[in-house]
């Protein structure tokens, strides 16, 4: 994600609150997608619940445009300075190895030791994969999440990392027009990746986590990165936005009612509704960015409490699986609640101001006891001055 840094930036030093809370509506998203859920057939009240929630498992895609974005803005903005992708990597681990890590070692070395082995119900030799940010080809290969099911949400953090790890590169050795070229190339092999996964093998699961099926949306945010980075750029893609989203919604919404739901297991949502998804919420974003200050899209975006999740976003994504897991462990789920209470529906409201409570509390301890010492040391590794040109438009974003 990726989820999922904290401050991101274009050029110049301050900060774009409508990012952060583009980053805290990613992260309610998925929240509200895992938290509002229920065994059993739900009834009327529930449905709606767990109706308006199903749709939260694409605040990852969020994510991944904002990644793609930022990322590339990073870049393109440190291009051509000395320390490129030394400042880069280093930041980038400073900013995303330590809770990572951390909590690997807490579900691995240390759980096993207060638990059952069996409690974790981890399958033997899934550890290495994770270790080494490659929790998504593992997944891919056993056709599900059953491998570490504590650690299952880190196959989208596996996508960013190796993101990461070729994204640097290819801005380097590339004109942003060519660049441009390759994300949309991207847009359409991950399409047609998916398609042909979809022809031969149907694993569902490998074209929803490995990273070239979900390149559309990281290249979506990169080509907004370039495009801002014009002379009008912005100005001209403003005015494309309101038609490109309305375009995108009547597709998505087009495949809900042809399948019933807009769920990303599905075959047929992963195939022909990614794309248009990953190219809306590109949408939201020119729109995020060119709204001006006192708009009703600038002042939601900026209300301090959404802001506040984007800024706990990395945290509360790590941290939230756990949380909803272990209260399921503990025997108080959804279902169990809703006995205790007497109301289906109530349950699944109960359980979510559980889950939601614990997960806030893990991520501000997450931040103020690990995350943020280190990203105190990112000021030891300062981008240099590029050769690219920034966009006065975005001066006001912050650095990642």
């Amino acid at each position: 994600m990726t989820p999922r840094a904290a401050h991101v930036p274009c050029s110049q030093g301050t900060h774009l609150p409508s990012l952060d809370g583009l980053r805290g509506t990613a992260v309610l998203l998925v929240l509200g997608f895992h938290f509002a859920h229920l065994e059993g057939a739900p009834g009327g009240a529930e449905r709606v619940l767990i109706g308006a929630t199903g749709f939260g498992w694409s605040g990852v895609d969020l994510f991944f445009v904002l990644s793609g974005f930022l990322i590339t803005g990073i870049l393109l903005d440190a291009k051509g300075s000395p320390g490129y992708f030394r400042a880069f990597y280093l930041r980038r681990m400073l900013r995303i190895f330590p809770l990572y890590y951390a909590y690997l070692a807490v579900l691995f070395l240390v759980v096993p030791h207060i638990l059952p082995a069996s409690s974790l119900d981890v399958k033997p030799g899934s550890q290495g994969w994770l270790w080494s940010y490659l929790g998504n080809v593992l997944f891919a290969r056993e056709r599900g999440f059953g491998a570490s099911p504590y650690a299952g949400h880190f196959w989208s953090l596996a996508v960013e990392e190796q993101f990461y790890l070729a994204w640097p590169l290819l801005v380097w050795l590339l004109t942003p027009r060519r660049l441009a070229a390759v994300s949309l190339a991207l847009v359409g092999g991950a399409f047609a990746l998916r398609l042909g996964i979809h022809r031969t093998s149907w694993n569902a699961t490998a074209a929803y986590v490995l990273t070239p099926c979900r390149a559309d949306a990281l290249a979506v945010g990169a080509l907004v990165a370039v495009a801002v980075r014009e002379e009008a750029g912005l100005a001209r893609l403003r005015r494309l936005a309101p038609w490109v989203l309305a375009a995108c919604a009547a597709a998505v919404a087009a495949i809900w009612l042809a399948r019933g739901a807009f769920f990303g297991g599905d075959p047929a949502v992963q195939t022909w509704g990614f794309t248009p998804l990953a190219v809306g919420y590109g949408a939201v974003l020119v729109l995020a960015l060119s709204s001006p200050r006192g708009s009703p899209l600038a002042r939601g975006l900026s209300a301090g409490w959404l802001r506040e999740a984007g800024r706990y976003s990395y945290g509360l994504y790590v941290l939230h699986y756990p949380a909803f897991l272990a209260l399921e462990a503990a025997g108080l789920g959804p279902a169990a609640l809703a006995r205790a209470l007497g109301s289906r529906l109530g349950g699944i409201l109960a359980f979510t101001a559980l889950a939601a409570a614990a997960s806030l509390a893990a991520a501000l301890a997450s931040w103020h006891l690990l995350e943020r010492r280190f990203l105190r040391l990112k000021d030891l590794f300062p981008y240099g001055r590029g050769s690219a040109r920034r966009p006065p438009a975005l001066s006001s974003a912050a650095r990642g």
